[in-house]
């Protein structure tokens, strides 16, 4: 199958075939099954005295602008023409990149533990997006979602560096 050149389509080619993203997209899907397991554990556990409902405890008003930000992060990533960029793990780089990576494992677990966990009233009463199961899920996974953005971009800018082009190639990309 032809690949891209990430010098004419803006920015890195990533092959979700590569044995790294292979092996990062496994781990992901552990976390979440953990996550679910987890979270099974916690409804199962759960108080069956139900807490009382906080006023404003459900943070509807701030997700909203977590909502407009993520829009404006997608619609900017399709409009903007990114420059083109090459990967670049060096070993720096790498240990710059762990804690976001850390955070996308993290995030992949948490997303599995409110599937379960969520469906305990106590879990949701006072919960962003609560007091119900799809309120809270709602908000939860909108945060895991633009955090998720902010998180591949920085990753992006982190583990990559530009594409040094010549000056007959510079040129013709000016001029389109």
């Amino acid at each position: 199958m032809p690949t891209r050149d990430p010098a004419r389509h803006g920015g890195t080619m990533i092959d979700v075939r590569s044995p790294v993203v292979r092996q990062f997209s496994a781990l992901l899907a552990v976390a979440f099954a953990a996550g679910l397991a987890f979270g099974g554990y916690l409804f199962l556990h759960r108080d069956p005295h139900v807490a009382g409902f906080v006023p404003w405890t459900a943070a509807w008003p701030q997700h909203a602008v977590v909502a407009v930000v993520g829009a404006l992060l997608v619609l900017g990533v399709r409009a903007r023409r990114w420059p083109p960029r090459t990967p670049a793990p060096t070993p720096a780089r790498l240990v710059l990149a762990a804690p976001l990576l850390a955070l996308l494992v993290f995030a992949a677990f948490r997303a599995g533990v409110q599937v379960l966990a969520g469906l305990d009233p106590n879990f949701t009463v006072n919960a962003w997006g609560g007091p119900t199961y799809l309120g809270a899920m709602a908000c939860h996974y909108l945060d895991l979602a633009v955090g998720g953005i902010v998180v591949v971009g920085a990753l992006r800018l982190i583990l990559t560096r530009p594409v040094v082009q010549s000056g007959p190639a510079r040129r013709s990309a000016s001029a389109a």
